[in-house]
């Protein structure tokens, strides 16, 4: 199949440089600002010039962008884009023979990355998911077919699970440099951590103060956090009261529950 880029970024030119080591035919990035590695022979200056029927249009493009460049796409092209939270009805697309989102459910730091294999989250139109579908099997990746409604849900359940670790791991390097320890056990933590969940699931990994009941020695904990990074106080309070759902449904006893969501309730007001 052959297929064009609306965005040069790290996304489009990752699944660029994928598609062509699986032996898709490239016709060229459009774009309003390229890598200086992008050949002038794959850039494109006019969408105009994306006329072929055949032709598969992936966007890869900000959220915002999405429906304005589809608009502006020729008519009876199948076109997709890589947004996590948008569906595909953002494309605008002029008369599509397919339309559908396809996102890479992985990190995505660098230009050029090898995409082969993984996850992605894909919905569509039926030509727009067949379309999909075809792209993830030749990446030798697997699919997850997404609710269309619930396409946003899907991208925050992303987000938790990458962005939104790295920034706990973070809150975690931060309160451990406040003790004076900068040797990365933060990292060491996390990674141990995930290893445990991996092998024994969430409530058989699931230790620490919370799960033992030990509600004097989280009200300790909270009081330092207070005293010594009361910026964090909300967003741990929060996290702990996740934490105690956790540790009730495996199995801790009401009367420490109770103790702890109290201490967390007055925490919380602070």
């Amino acid at each position: 199949m052959k297929f064009a880029l609306c965005g040069a970024g790290r996304v489009g030119t990752s699944l660029a440089y994928s598609l062509k080591a699986a032996g898709w035919g490239f016709y060229g990035y459009y774009s309003t600002s390229f890598p200086d590695w992008v050949k002038k022979e794959e850039r494109i200056d006019k969408l105009d010039e994306l006329k072929e029927r055949n032709l598969l249009v992936l966007i890869a493009l900000p959220d915002r962008e999405i429906k304005r460049v589809s608009k502006k796409l020729p008519s009876f092209l199948i076109v997709g884009h890589t947004s996590g939270s948008l569906d595909h009805t953002a494309i605008h697309a002029p008369s599509p023979r397919g339309i559908f989102s396809l996102h890479p459910l992985r990190s995505v730091p660098k230009y050029r990355m090898n995409l082969s294999h993984g996850f992605w989250g894909i919905e569509g139109d039926r030509v727009g998911i067949e379309t999909a579908k075809k792209i993830v099997r030749v990446l030798k990746g697997r699919y997850l077919v997404v609710d269309t409604d619930k396409k946003p849900l899907y991208h925050l359940a992303a987000v938790l699970s990458t962005n939104l670790t790295t920034s706990l791991l973070f809150l975690a390097h931060k309160l451990f440099e406040k003790c004076g320890i900068q040797k990365g056990i933060d990292l060491y933590l996390g990674e141990t951590t995930i290893k445990n969940i991996k092998d024994m699931g969430y409530l058989g990994s699931l230790t620490g103060p919370v799960e033992r009941g030990d509600y004097l020695t989280i009200k300790r904990d909270l009081q330092s956090l207070k005293d010594f990074a009361p910026e964090s106080l909300a967003t741990v309070v929060k996290l702990l009261d996740v934490n105690l759902e956790l540790a009730k449904e495996k199995g801790l006893e009401e009367e420490y529950a109770d103790r702890i969501h109290s201490i967390i309730s007055d925490y919380s007001k602070f």
